[in-house]
């Protein structure tokens, strides 16, 4: 599970953002940024979060007509990595090779979402609902369609299968 997961990161000597707080996973929230933008996402989904990808990239294994821009080493196997700066048409200061990785389950196995950091976990009841603004739904289509406030800041609640997956949402 997930804690398995972080523990086995401990061991190779990898430092993981999160650390021992996720023993007990609840209903809890991992909170990341994007291009100063803050996003959400249900912990259930989050597999383990690696900070040092620049040794297991490969660019050369990326599909961009998927969404796919690279391919990440993890547990022994090639799985497909996704920026999702790219879709949202986010400018991130972060290269690639500095990124952090979290890394979800798929209905065709693992891959990898790139972010610029990860800031924590939060629990559930922390936020509150909001409606989209009118203004950015049109922008928002195709990408999230939902959004909650945490302290006033507004966060996109990111949505894997938007993403990458069988069953991604077309625009």
């Amino acid at each position: 599970m997930l804690a398995f997961g972080l523990l086995s990161l401990k061991n190779q000597g990898v430092r993981t953002v999160l650390g021992d707080c996720m023993t007990v996973v609840g209903d809890r929230k991992l909170i990341f940024r994007l291009g100063g933008m803050g996003f959400l996402l249900d912990l259930s989904e989050v597999v383990e979060v690696v900070t040092q990808i620049t040794d297991s990239l490969d660019p050369g294994r990326s599909d961009i007509g998927q969404g796919i821009v690279s391919a990440l080493q993890f547990r022994q196997t090639w799985i497909p990595v996704v920026d999702p700066a790219l879709k949202l048409d986010v400018e991130s200061t972060v290269k690639m090779r500095d990124k952090t990785a979290v890394i979800l389950r798929g209905t065709e196995g693992n891959w990898a979402l790139l972010v610029d950091q990860v800031d924590k976990l939060m629990a559930a009841d922390n936020f509150q609902s909001c409606a989209i603004p009118s203004l950015l739904k049109v922008a928002a289509m195709g990408f999230y369609s939902q959004i909650q406030l945490l302290h006033n800041e507004p966060m996109i609640v990111f949505e894997p299968e938007r993403y990458y997956g069988s069953a991604v949402v077309s625009v």
